[in-house]
């Protein structure tokens, strides 16, 4: 399915926001039939990526369960929508079976996700663009400057979900950070963590520390 899935065809906002269903049903199907096609796909979708509210319902499930260490296929995505009660507006048992058979391979979902990602940018562009509109139709009191300082923090908004999902407040992190240099201060500057035996490598680490995934790896 084409991005231009439009109705009307003429201008104006009559038309049907960007979606692809075929790219949305493959990644429910490709995470359905694979953990690992679940790993790549949540690290790039949220359940309002989604343009149909049954396919959120659907990845909301998958990824609850995936969360909780538990199996995520047709049979128990089927039980869980039925505790919650969602299972009639998510179209029924047949409509997960639906998305299992038609992802060409689950192998790919990351790659759907993508596509899915991209729609959901321009209905965000979209949604981003009529309030611009509205702030040039309703502004005639205020300083243009401040409209536009709106204007372009509105187009920030459209992506700056997916930057600074990977960031934290700096004030979530200070107090730890502080906790690890008083200790650190307390020792006399000793080690606080568990030493590798590298010297170097502990100046910059400090240690190794509980919660930590270190790699080790090397290169002719």
């Amino acid at each position: 399915m084409s991005i231009d899935e439009e109705g009307g065809g003429g201008p104006g906002f009559e038309r049907t926001p960007p979606h692809n269903i075929d790219a949305e049903q493959s990644v429910l199907g490709g995470m359905l039939l694979s953990k690992d096609a679940i790993a790549d796909v949540v690290e790039i979708l949220r359940s309002d990526d989604f343009y149909r509210p049954a396919h959120q319902m659907v990845y909301d499930v998958i990824t609850d369960l995936y969360g909780r260490g538990e199996p995520a296929d047709a049979v128990t995505v089927f039980d869980e929508l039925q505790k919650r009660g969602e299972m009639a507006r998510v179209g029924g048992a047949a409509y997960l079976h639906t998305l299992t058979a038609v992802v060409p391979t689950a192998a790919n979902a990351g790659y759907y996700a993508k596509i899915v990602r991209e729609q959901a940018i321009l209905r965000r562009l979209i949604e981003a663009g009529t309030r611009i509109v509205s702030f040039g139709y309703g502004g005639q009191n205020e300083e243009v400057d401040d409209l536009v300082d709106r204007a372009q923090a509105e187009i920030y908004k459209v992506t700056e979900r997916r930057t600074s999902e990977d960031y934290a407040p700096l004030a979530d992190i200070m107090p730890g950070a502080l906790d690890e240099l008083e200790a650190i201060g307390s020792r006399g500057g000793q080690m606080v963590g568990v030493p590798t035996g590298f010297q170097d490598l502990d100046q910059l680490t400090n240690g190794l520390h509980p919660g930590q995934m270190i790699v080790v790896a090397a290169r002719p």
